[in-house]
């Protein structure tokens, strides 16, 4: 009788030691994982998550009016320990009512780790105190104008989106709004060519007795190269033509000019490329330059062109001109070195149109 029971109370320890340490395992997974912040309204919706072990898993955001899902998004995500990730959604359905409730709940596999619920107000429930006048991005920056239709304080937060992450973030805090208050952020980096890219402003009302009322606002971009010809800088004559550029984008222009001029009389065609020496983005100019080759005297239509390496034209000029033909070389005489008189002659010009470049660059730079 005494050894059954010491065999019953030794089972009935293991029983009660497995599931102390069940509990304490699953106490250590579910704390390993957690939602330390959540931001929804009927714009997009936000979650940080913070994880003190590595994690793979996913995020479902669920937009709800009453118990009925009006829209669901996935967004995977992977955390090292430590690390703190946000991961945001752009709402794609528009609302109809004026309360909803968002539910972002987090996974990893197939096991839930939390969960946590906002509600979003729309239509006057949630009006501003302003009116935004203006919201590009662009491949440069972006700018926001706003016009107060009551004076308030404001903080202005810009993220620029890649996907459902927030790759760059700008705030301006305490932004008196007693007249218009204008906005304007340069990309302190580089874009990828043929990107999409989203960019939400987030823009807190302080309140006296409440918390801020927030109001979220999203423009999207497609990245790509974008350049300049400017128009006073373009110098056509009889001996060639020089052009400068300026980059208006964040993705870099490795690119040309292509110079097509043609005869007014003959319709005759002659191109001409040369390669931009710099490699452009916002605000960097480069000047560069073509020396005309086997150009009869005429008039001639002449464009040009600012070209990728793909051959597509970004920018164009075009204008009207007239080679006389005096200045066209004369034929040298026979006693003469045909092929030397032809090389001095092509090389003063090169050279006349190399200084104009550089001197460009110089007033430029």
């Amino acid at each position: 009788m005494k050894h059954k029971l010491e065999i019953r109370n030794k089972l009935w320890f293991r029983v009660i030691l497995l599931s102390v340490c069940t509990f304490l395992l699953a106490g250590t997974a579910s704390a390993a994982l957690e939602i330390t912040d959540f931001f929804s309204d009927y714009t997009s919706s936000e979650v940080t998550i913070k994880a003190s072990q590595d994690h793979q898993g996913k995020a479902v955001f669920q937009l709800l009016d009453g118990t009925r899902v009006v829209e669901s998004q996935e967004v995977p995500f992977k955390a090292s320990a430590g690390e703190v990730v946000s991961k945001v959604i752009l709402w794609q359905n528009k609302p109809q009512n004026d309360y909803y409730t968002a539910k972002v709940s987090i996974y990893n596999d197939t096991r839930l780790h939390g969960n946590k619920t906002y509600q979003v107000s729309y239509g006057t429930v949630a009006m501003p105190s302003f009116h935004v006048v203006d919201f590009s991005p662009s491949n440069k920056g972006v700018q926001l104008l706003l016009r107060p239709f009551n004076p308030s304080a404001v903080d202005i937060k810009i993220e620029l989106l890649e996907g459902n992450d927030i790759i760059y973030t700008k705030t301006k805090e305490d932004v008196s709004l007693t007249s218009n208050a204008e906005l304007k952020i340069d990309w302190p980096f580089l874009l990828n060519n043929n990107e999409q890219y989203s960019v939400r402003t987030k823009i807190l009302t302080h309140r006296l007795y409440a918390e801020p009322l927030i109001n979220t606002y999203i423009a999207s971009f497609n990245a790509g190269e974008d350049v300049d010809i400017l128009p006073d800088d373009v110098e056509v004559d009889e001996y060639g033509a020089s052009v400068t550029l300026r980059g208006n984008s964040q993705v870099p222009f490795d690119g040309f000019i292509d110079v097509l001029a043609v005869n007014r009389v003959t319709n005759e065609k002659k191109t001409f490329r040369q390669q931009v020496e710099e490699i452009l983005v916002s605000g960097q100019e480069d000047t560069a330059g073509v020396v005309w080759k086997d150009l009869e005297s005429g008039t001639y239509d002449v464009k040009i062109q600012a070209v990728n390496r793909e051959n597509i034209a970004l920018d164009k000029y075009e204008t009207v001109l007239r080679i006389p033909d005096s200045a066209v070389s004369e034929t040298p005489a026979a006693n003469n070195t045909p092929a030397l008189t032809g090389y001095t002659g092509f090389a003063a010009i090169a050279i006349i149109i190399v200084v104009i470049v550089l001197i460009r660059r110089k007033r430029g730079g």
